[in-house]
């Protein structure tokens, strides 16, 4: 019981993360959607879709900002915390590692034809199918993003992320649908952060394609420009909001 139970946090998050990093493929390598909503809609099918699928031998968590934020809950222990962002990690580079095999050809095309150079900053434009950048490479409109607001964006999203399964398991009436409330409302923060971060909002998400990001092609620039800047955007601030999110509703609920 206890190995299908990390299976799940494995299957789920490469389920999510492959849907979720193609439909960014899609954008950027055959400009298929007008606008970002269609992109958001997308991730948030494949989160719905993961958890309806693990859900019934797993709790789902896909995220280790969640895990964390439930360890704090003390509903998971620190064995069970780490395990699970163990297997989310795995999650995240085996979606990493199928999206990959699937557009490096189209990738190869689109940097040809838009003479994008290695060893150049544009490069992240594709490197962005994998890991998240600030300000994100799509956004032509936004040159600059501080890490200082990045780390805003991934903090808030994430504590609302946390919030928001805490609230739909709170109230029973929800129970059934809760994947797709959850859906939905990872879909509604990437509409309004990406333009922005990209939305990270899950370490492994963004951790694991971004590590095959770095082994398999893109080096360095797998990475946003300011050193260290992606442990402190993308990993240390969706950490905290779910930590500040638990705290606070453990709190508040004993009021």
């Amino acid at each position: 019981m206890e190995f299908k139970s990390y299976f799940g946090e494995f299957l789920g998050t490469f389920i999510l993360t492959s849907i979720g990093c193609s439909a960014v493929a899609f954008d950027i390598l055959f400009s298929a959607f007008s606008s970002i909503i269609p992109v958001a809609l997308i991730w948030g099918f494949g989160v719905t879709l993961a958890i309806y699928t693990v859900k019934s031998y797993s709790k789902a968590h896909l995220n280790p900002a969640v895990s964390l934020g439930f360890s704090l809950l003390k509903e998971i222990s620190l064995r069970e915390l780490i395990k699970n962002c163990f297997f989310q990690l795995l999650g995240g580079i085996m979606a990493g590692l199928l999206v990959y095999a699937l557009f490096i050809s189209r990738i190869e095309e689109f940097e040809l034809f838009e003479k994008i150079s290695q060893n150049d900053t544009e490069w992240q434009k594709t490197a962005a199918i994998f890991g998240e950048f600030f300000p994100n490479p799509m956004n032509n409109s936004l040159e600059k993003l501080s890490s200082e607001i990045a780390f805003f964006y991934e903090f808030v999203g994430t504590f609302i992320l946390m919030t928001g399964i805490l609230l739909f398991r709170t109230f029973n009436k929800f129970s059934k649908i809760s994947p797709v409330l959850v859906g939905l409302t990872v879909a509604i923060l990437i509409i309004w952060i990406a333009p922005f971060t990209q939305c990270g909002i899950n370490p492994a998400r963004d951790f694991g394609p971004r590590l095959v990001a770095y082994i398999l092609r893109w080096g360095d620039f797998a990475f946003p420009r300011e050193e260290f800047s992606f442990l402190f955007v993308y990993i240390l601030a969706p950490l905290l909001g779910a930590a500040l999110s638990s705290i606070s509703f453990k709190y508040l609920r004993k009021q």
